[in-house]
């Protein structure tokens, strides 16, 4: 199916959780269409794949859940209109309870045996297969900062700390992209922050830690003033913050990825399913990496996640 103008986006997941020393998978009943589907959704406006799923899930199901790996796309018609859906694997993070209403009447947790059985589409019995092959995982986001102020607009700025690039702010944009930050990164189910002590990627993460009530980690080692001082400490850095077997963002500048995700094409191992980290990703202001690390320190999946769009893109 090909793009076009009246394409319909949406997302959704396939939520697993352990019932009774059993896994389970999230389902819901949709009355208008008398079938039973996994949680799913179109996107509002302007709104990212991975915020609209974990949305999606929350509306649909009460559970607010955190993404894992990404499950790929299912494409198809609805009444004659193109539609695709991106899917991740998600775990619970809470769970509330959603009252019955006219796009959901029901909502169950269904052993994985007994899912093949219930669930009405064979892409969904497809999707629930592939998450069930992926191992528990937990992410890792490497962030590049969001759009700063150029470095000749700074020097020239007539600002006291102008000699300073550490002190480089973000832009109009960047601010922008940082306050959309705060949205993304709650897909993910963070449990750490840490960042460059540079202005520009403590301000990036500055509204997600805001939301989230966690605190920033500042590391001198991931900024490039630290890593252009010692390049073997910002490889030390990355084993140091390998050692936290959480769910983690880090905040870094284009000049320090290569060496990053070097470090981390070293000290990962690489699981069956995955492909190695690219050495030198090239991201744009507000892109990152999403990878999924599971608990051996194997690397099951690596993804590249675009820049957050400027306000007038949207």
């Amino acid at each position: 199916m090909t793009s076009s103008p009246d394409l319909i986006h949406a997302a959704g997941a396939v939520v697993i959780s352990i019932i009774n020393e059993r896994e389970h998978v999230l389902v819901v009943h949709r009355p208008h269409r008398s079938d039973w589907s996994l949680p799913k959704g179109k996107l509002e406006s302007g709104e990212a794949h991975d915020v609209a799923a974990v949305r999606e899930v929350l509306e649909e199901t009460g559970v607010r859940c955190a993404l894992g790996p990404f499950l790929g796309t299912r494409e198809y018609e609805v009444e004659g209109h193109p539609k695709r859906v991106l899917y991740w694997r998600a775990t619970v993070l809470e769970h509330d309870v959603h009252e019955a209403d006219d796009e959901v009447d029901d909502v169950q947790w269904i052993d994985v045996d007994q899912a093949q059985d219930r669930l009405t589409y064979p892409d969904d019995r497809e999707l629930v297969e592939l998450a069930l092959s992926y191992p528990e995982t937990r992410p890792l986001i490497v962030l590049r900062h969001a759009e700063a102020v150029k470095r000749a607009v700074w020097q020239d700025s007539g600002d006291h700390r102008a000699d300073d690039d550490s002190a480089r702010p973000l832009n109009a944009a960047g601010d922008h992209q940082a306050a959309e930050l705060a949205s993304v990164l709650s897909c993910y189910g963070l449990a750490a922050i840490v960042s460059s002590d540079a202005d520009r990627c403590k301000a990036t993460v500055a509204p997600f830690a805001a939301v989230s009530g966690l605190s920033v980690q500042h590391q001198h080692e991931l900024s490039e003033e630290g890593f252009r001082d010692d390049p073997d400490a910002t490889y030390r850095c990355v084993q140091e913050l390998l050692r936290y077997e959480g769910a983690a963002v880090w905040c870094t500048h284009r000049p320090v990825l290569p060496a990053v995700t070097r470090a981390l094409s070293q000290e990962l191992k690489i699981h069956k399913q995955a492909r190695s980290v690219e050495t030198d990703p090239r991201l744009k202001p507000s892109a990152a990496l999403v990878l999924h690390i599971d608990q051996r320190q194997r690397l099951v999946q690596v993804d590249t996640r675009g820049p957050v769009p400027a306000a007038e893109e949207i």
